[in-house]
């Protein structure tokens, strides 16, 4: 039932921006972050569970608690930077959306250099063992 008043926020949100971006569009940007934020929050509540989960995946396979955290801190960098790359597209700012994509994509890979370098040792202790 989370989707359909999510959908329900995004419909609501898309016909009255439209409806104001004729007569007063400083109210349909508005009206467009206000919706954006809602949304955000109803998915911040889902949220929260599922990182509950991966928590437990973790502390039955052994794995190091930090790894899953970046693992999770990555992709919830991942959406951010999409949802709000496509809001500043809707807006009309396309040069402005590419370099926040990029600057994701940036932040993602410093973000995941402890995971590669776990990688990297665990590569280099089975070629030790040959």
């Amino acid at each position: 039932m989370e989707l359909v008043k999510i959908i329900g926020v995004a419909l609501v949100t898309a016909f009255a921006a439209l409806f104001l971006r004729g007569t007063k569009p400083e109210l349909s940007f508005a009206v467009t972050i206000a919706g954006a934020v809602i949304i955000l929050l109803f998915i911040v509540d889902m949220l929260a569970s599922s990182f509950q989960i991966f928590g437990e995946i973790a502390e039955k396979t052994g794995i190091d608690d930090s790894l899953v955290k970046i693992v999770v801190k990555i992709v919830a960098i991942g959406y951010l930077v999409e949802f709000s790359a496509g809001v500043i597209e809707d807006f009309g700012s396309k040069s402005i959306a590419d370099k926040l994509i990029l600057a994701g994509k940036v932040i993602i890979f410093a973000v995941s250099v402890p995971i590669i370098r776990s990688m990297l040792e665990l590569i280099g202790g089975f070629l030790e063992l040959l």
